[in-house]
């Protein structure tokens, strides 16, 4: 079961732009710990959101119930930094 709402439409929109050009991410987790590689896809399964990264070692899944933070890496004219702790109520 998913700890936490799901995050905010106007953020999974950035997300998805993140994916459709491929931008190089990173993300800080609430436990602290850091995970980047280049943004692939999002999924849901079971009301669990993914954002599915190719790292150096493959592509792994990150579940965004534990990501408090996205930082582009790739300069763009839509996002810096996203804040998914700010706001993750969303209307779906």
């Amino acid at each position: 079961m998913n700890p936490r709402p799901p995050i905010d439409c106007g953020l999974h929109d950035h997300i998805e732009v993140a994916c459709l050009y491929g931008y190089h991410l990173e993300l800080q987790m609430h436990d602290g710990d850091r995970q980047t590689g280049t943004a692939v896809t999002t999924r849901t399964e079971q009301g669990r959101e993914f954002l599915v990264l190719q790292g150096e070692d493959g592509k792994i899944e990150v579940d965004l119930a534990g990501v408090s933070q996205i930082r582009a890496l790739t300069d763009n004219r839509y996002f810096q930094v996203l804040d998914l702790d700010a706001d993750r109520r969303c209307g779906i």
